[in-house]
């Protein structure tokens, strides 16, 4: 049985929060990255040492205001219409536990190279799944959250490498994010949990 620490749940508790707040019927990596952002903890704090800009008001204007989408929104002409559409006001309902297709691709991706890691002796295992896990699905290139990240100046990678090294712990080296990725038991749980919530709408 998988089981979840306070961390995992808090964030939750707050991205779908935020996730209603903004309208959405479904769970994106934006909004688990609002979550995490609203949730204090050791990953939170060093990720505001090394980036300021890494802030829950911060990226919640970049979402609300289409930062990634907004190169491809003005080369089509379209930037007027992207800040109309920011500015309309958003029906409140809240998502049913169900992801979007890039949030469940960056969790798959995500909990397998974790899983790697911890089976290699790089990260400590735990009896329970802590918030890490979601701090690494919304880095990776393929959740929209990273190109949000990116859109404001942030390197996904970099923040990356200071969440392993918060997992990690300050006497032991920051293990390399795999590229190679391995799926082993505990992960196809993972893996189960998650694509159980999610849509493929």
């Amino acid at each position: 049985m998988l089981i979840y620490d306070s961390s995992f749940t808090d964030v939750m508790d707050a991205t779908q929060r935020e996730a209603t707040s903004l309208g959405a019927h479904v769970y994106g990596s934006e909004h688990i990255l609002l979550g995490l952002l609203l949730t204090a903890g050791p990953v939170n704090e060093a990720i505001s040492a090394i980036d300021s800009t890494l802030n829950y008001d911060t990226v919640h204007h970049a979402i609300v205001n289409a930062s990634d989408d907004a190169p491809l929104l003005h080369n089509l002409g379209l930037a007027t219409v992207a800040t109309q559409i920011a500015d309309a006001p958003k029906p409140q309902r809240t998502p049913q536990h169900r992801h979007t297709p890039e949030l469940q691709t960056a969790l798959n991706a995500a909990s397998t190279k974790w899983g790697q890691l911890r089976k290699a002796g790089h990260l400590p295992r735990q009896s329970k799944l802590d918030s890490t896990v979601l701090w690494l699905a919304v880095l990776e290139p393929s959740a929209r959250a990273a190109r949000l990240l990116r859109s404001i100046g942030v390197d996904p990678d970099q923040a990356r490498s200071t969440v392993l090294a918060v997992a990690a712990g300050p006497d032991n080296p920051t293990p390399p994010w795999p590229t190679d990725v391995q799926i082993g038991p505990v992960t196809r749980i993972v893996h189960w949990f998650f694509n159980r919530t999610s849509t493929s709408a």
